[in-house]
């Protein structure tokens, strides 16, 4: 498991939220243990999801050479996560994309997504690829200005349609 130590964040902090200052934040890949603070930050992101669902999916990220989930931690406490893998389509070169990211409502603005982002970038070098993607909801303003402060860059606004099918494949 890789595990990196960031010194103590910058001191903006939101009125009645904890600081992150001069206390150090490890950032390293998710473990099973992690379930319950990996659903919880879910839910705040506005995806709902059970502890008992989380620690039944992350299996295929953890050890996968392809995919991973990211987490910072402070004081044993997760308070961020991303999660990303490589795109490889017939039609693109492969790429690297960010399916999902988020960082505790109380700890924003205080260099966490920063760190977590930083070790994407990492991720992505190390795979030998160099575009990294991500996909955000257009109402998700700071989002946005986080990204572009980033580097990244608008490239396209899509719409996601969705069909509920009545059976399963296995039906068919």
């Amino acid at each position: 498991m890789e595990t990196h130590h960031v010194p103590g964040a910058r001191q903006e902090n939101r009125a009645g939220s904890p600081s992150l200052s001069g206390r150090a934040l490890m950032i390293r890949s998710a473990t099973l243990e992690d379930s319950p603070a990996l659903a919880s930050l879910a839910g705040q992101l506005g995806y709902p999801a059970s502890p008992e669902k989380v620690r039944e999916r992350l299996p295929r990220y953890i050890g996968a050479p392809e995919a991973r989930v990211i987490v910072a931690e402070h004081e044993g406490q997760v308070i961020g996560w991303t999660s990303i893998e490589v795109v490889d389509h017939f039609y693109l070169d492969k790429f690297a994309e960010i399916s999902g990211f988020v960082v505790d409502e109380r700890f924003r603005g205080q260099g966490v997504g920063h760190a977590l982002m930083q070790e994407a970038e990492r991720w992505t070098a190390a795979h030998g690829l160099s575009t990294l993607r991500l996909k955000t909801n257009v109402v998700r303003e700071d989002a946005h200005r986080f990204y572009e402060n980033l580097g990244f860059e608008r490239t396209k606004t899509q719409y996601t349609y969705v069909k509920k099918l009545a059976r399963l494949a296995a039906d068919l």
